[in-house]
């Protein structure tokens, strides 16, 4: 009996520290959050966009990203009307990333459109420093630094 209560001890230990370890995290990925929209919002009012405040809404983050870029090009096929898009790729690469299996492969597939997109928006901004932020882009945590610099840039390449 006392065995069993020790391996109850060490399980509930391990509880513990799972949910102080997951509300860490929670708190920096809200932290990062909130600094993506920040950025992405200041970037869209300074590109005078007419509605900068849907930076702050998740699915509508990739409408202003859209709105910013306007289209890319992936080899010979352009990708028109990103503005619209962009969001519907996010929602079915999130619906579809759910079926077992394959699901992963939707998305790997948006985040590397998201990268061409964000390639494309550095682009506009330091055209010779555009792959090298895309490069960096991939870990994610870097895209809100990132847009953080350009904000504080004047455009040179806009679509």
């Amino acid at each position: 009996m006392s065995g069993y209560n020790q391996l109850g001890g060490v399980f509930g230990a391990f509880a513990v520290i799972m949910a102080i370890v997951s509300f860490i995290l929670a708190i920096i990925g809200i932290a990062f959050y909130i600094f993506f929209s920040f950025t992405l919002y200041k970037l869209a009012q300074k590109r005078g966009l007419e509605m900068p405040w849907l930076a702050w809404i998740p699915i509508a983050q990739f409408y202003v990203l859209g709105l910013m870029v306007k289209s890319v090009k992936i080899s010979t096929f352009e990708v028109p009307k990103l503005e619209m898009v962009f969001p519907i790729a996010a929602v079915a690469s999130w619906i579809l990333g759910m079926i077992p299996v394959i699901g992963w492969l939707f998305t790997l597939a948006f985040w590397a459109f998201s990268i061409i997109v964000l390639y494309n928006l550095y682009n506009q901004y330091t055209p010779e420093k555009a792959k090298t932020y895309a490069i960096v882009s991939i870990l994610g945590v870097t895209i809100p630094f990132i847009l953080k610099k350009l904000y504080n840039m004047e455009p040179v390449n806009l679509p």
